[in-house]
């Protein structure tokens, strides 16, 4: 149990979205306020991490801030959510219950329904007292006196589902687009955040080092897969279905670029080179990436080349890695360094970058002023993963990926393992 002591979860602190850069980011459009009803945008801007809640149903929650009332957020919940804010402190303080799904369709409803979800602890808090007061019918009903409170009636709104926002039907409502307005807050991360991302990239290093210890010859894709879920739950994150680990790897001399599909059921042989590319979560922070193993050994003189090459690239990219930069130009200096360092194709090297937080992107997809974002510019404190792969076949093609936290003197890598493939 002492080994996944530094993975332990507790609450997070009430507060640690990147508020200002929100509130820039709607003035920036002309917005007045917006509700957030996806998963990680209610997470990020409540604290509120609900169980059991699929991708594909309803949202049972809203988050509404209003620009004219930006101390006085509203979040709406399903009843049965409501007990969570007792887990889990929140800034939000205005926390509206509405009767949803476990409440039987055969009884009348009534204001007391709410208190089959409020525990001993619960009562007498002065914001769950105030909760149990506002407790409405429908979710709709009390989204819509929210946002009326919040003087938002007449105003330019943004939803991060407008499809939402348009079924409200809200009267006098210019609805606009929400996701932008969202990523551009969550692609600078605050203190707490990094914290966060640094601890789920020190979660993915500890699995991948343990799945590498458990193979075995003999071993198939599917073992080490399931090694790796076997290490993440252990150490208390989690692998979402398919699995854990990204890219698939073509036999014999294929350099083809392949993701994994989960039912790859050959042999993981010695000598073949891995390349972890893992995905996951704690406290929904993702985490990404990992190296090169060269399964049961040394690489060869030719991979060797490879391996030095992509090292003295990633080597040159923490100097580079800096405030200001674009995608466009570390990815041409990248394939510089690539050449000089001769490897013998540099363009066949695939080069990239995203954010990284609560989702792979976490950046805005077109700006305030309408164009788009693709050759977007790092900025400090952005977290973001260097993708480099140096094609080729099962015993040549080299993997680096490292998650890079930008400050003014340059990236700082997460990971701790150095630039190296493994071996052994």
């Amino acid at each position: 149990m002492s080994e996944t002591a530094p993975f332990e979860r507790t609450p997070l602190p009430k507060r640690f979205c990147n508020l200002d850069r929100l509130w820039h980011a709607l003035a920036a459009r002309g917005i007045d306020g917006i509700v957030a009803i996806q998963p990680n945008n209610m997470f990020y801007l409540s604290g509120l991490n609900p169980i059991a809640h699929k991708s594909d149903e309803p949202r049972p929650y809203a988050v509404i801030l209003s620009r004219h009332a930006p101390d006085h957020p509203i979040a709406v919940v399903a009843d049965y959510y409501l007990a969570s804010f007792l887990g889990q402190p929140s800034w939000v303080e205005d926390i509206r219950p509405y009767r949803a799904v476990m409440m039987p369709l055969d009884l009348p409803a009534t204001p007391a329904d709410i208190d089959r979800f409020i525990p001993a602890h619960g009562k007498g808090v002065a914001w769950v007292e105030r909760a149990r007061k506002t407790y409405g019918f429908s979710m709709a009903e009390v989204v819509r006196k929210a946002v009326a409170e919040l003087g938002l009636n007449g105003g330019r709104v943004a939803f991060d589902d407008v499809g939402y926002g348009l079924r409200l039907c809200l009267d006098g409502v210019e609805v606009a687009e929400g996701y932008d307005p969202m990523m551009y807050a969550r692609a600078v991360k605050t203190g707490t955040e990094i914290g966060l991302l640094e601890r789920a990239t020190a979660l993915n290093e500890t699995a991948i080092r343990r799945t590498v210890d458990a193979w075995a010859p003999g071993a198939t894709w599917r073992d080490l897969n399931r090694a790796y879920s076997v290490a993440v739950s252990e150490l208390g994150g989690f692998v979402h279905d398919p699995g854990g680990m990204v890219w698939g790897h073509p036999r014999g001399a294929d350099p083809a670029l392949m993701l994994q599909t989960g039912l790859e059921t050959h042999e993981v042989t010695a000598g073949c080179h891995v390349m972890f590319d893992c995905h996951g979560t704690i406290d929904q922070y993702c985490w990404d990436g990992g190296k090169t193993w060269v399964v049961g050994g040394e690489p060869t003189v030719p991979a060797r080349r490879f391996a030095d090459a992509t090292a003295a690239v990633a080597t040159d990219l923490l100097d580079t890695m800096r405030p200001g930069a674009k995608v466009s130009e570390l990815q041409a200096r990248a394939r510089a360094v690539y050449r000089k360092a001769g490897a013998p194709d540099p363009d066949a090297a695939v080069i990239f970058f995203h954010g990284l937080g609560l989702s792979h992107m976490d950046l805005e997809q077109t700006t305030a002023n309408g164009r788009p974002n693709a050759d977007w510019t790092l900025e400090e404190n952005m977290v973001v993963p260097f993708h480099l792969l140096y094609p080729g076949g099962e015993h040549a093609r080299m993997w680096l990926e490292d998650v890079i936290h930008i400050r003014a003197d340059g990236g700082r890598p997460l990971f701790s393992w150095g630039f190296e493939p493994l071996t052994g």
